[in-house]
């Protein structure tokens, strides 16, 4: 980072040197901070949603175990990596929107993870939530490669990844169900960043 000003990026997400130690981030209409233990009852709710879940942990209800585990890992890759899921809430009224993220991997590599609470759905949270993350994960984090896997049955992701400018590069099967694999390289993310500024 060149100054400890808050920086504009391509997408409008913004970060200052004290908001990244805090891995605080915002976009134009969201703010991000860590998820956190205090947030487990609230991520049960929102992933037991039966449309919200359609997609995840193959629609099984989780259970309170299954997402402190989530939000223990998500600490530790923040420790590590300097990256985990975020909760998400809007600038306007704090509501909750969500959670986005990239998940685990390593230094060089990340898997982009979210879920929107259904309530916002059709408002471009998700491609703004995204957005941002990838952006931080690219160019704050320095990462090289970010990967996204998603149900060929959920059209509306499948959406979101693309204008993400993630390419598909394999379809599998994963417990019986259709399972789509997309990658984003920084190469070609910087690249698509260009042709979007001119």
């Amino acid at each position: 980072m060149k100054s400890a000003v808050i920086q504009e990026c391509y997408i409008n997400c913004w970060y200052s040197i004290e908001k990244i130690v805090n891995m605080i981030l915002q976009s134009l209409r969201l703010n991000f901070r860590p998820c956190t233990n205090t947030d487990v009852p609230l991520l049960l709710r929102h992933w037991t949603e039966p449309l919200v879940r359609r997609y995840l942990f193959d629609d099984r209800i989780t259970d309170s175990e299954t997402v402190e585990k989530f939000v223990t890992s998500s600490t530790a890759c923040f420790e590590e990596y300097g990256h985990g899921l975020w909760l998400i809430t809007s600038k306007t009224d704090n509501q909750f929107q969500g959670v986005c993220g990239l998940w685990e991997g390593n230094q060089e590599k990340a898997e982009l993870l979210y879920s929107m609470d259904r309530l916002y759905w059709g408002q471009g949270l998700a491609t703004e939530s995204t957005q941002c993350v990838l952006n931080y994960g690219f160019n704050i984090v320095g990462l090289q490669e970010i990967t996204a896997t998603v149900d060929k049955p959920n059209t509306q992701s499948i959406n979101v990844l693309e204008k993400l400018g993630m390419f598909l590069q394999q379809e599998q099967q994963v417990n019986n169900h259709p399972i789509l694999n997309y990658s984003l390289t920084k190469s070609d993310y910087l690249k698509n960043q260009a042709l979007t500024i001119f």
